[in-house]
């Protein structure tokens, strides 16, 4: 396996890789009520095929530091790698969700890697 310069490759004791969870975080804020109510049990069912799970989503319960306010929602989805998160965000099957889910929602997201 490749390692770039920005990811981590944590082992065992045996030497074996050790693969280290990323999550991606939505900010976000419903446009469309009907379109997100439709999109939901779609997005959920493809993300867990992908082998990611949600862990929240839900209103943001306060805003702790900056200038700038926080859409009102916020999601955050584990994978087990950040190659696989990446691959779920870039996959054809996740295309059509994500596509609807842009015409649904207003949203900031990205992705972090839990690293040693």
């Amino acid at each position: 396996m490749a390692v770039h310069r920005w990811q981590h490759e944590r082992r065992d004791c045996l030497g074996r890789v050790d693969s280290m969870p990323a999550y991606v975080h939505v900010n976000l804020q419903v446009v469309d009520p009907a379109k997100q109510a439709a999109l939901a049990p779609r997005f959920k069912a493809a993300l867990e095929e992908a082998g990611g799970r949600i862990l929240y989503f839900g209103r943001v319960a306060a805003v702790l530091e900056g200038d700038e306010m926080p859409l009102p929602m916020a999601g955050v989805f584990e994978f087990p790698t950040l190659a696989e998160a990446l691959a779920f965000y870039n996959s054809e099957s996740y295309a059509p969700i994500k596509a609807d889910r842009q015409e649904a929602q207003r949203a900031r997201m990205f992705v972090v890697e839990v690293g040693p």
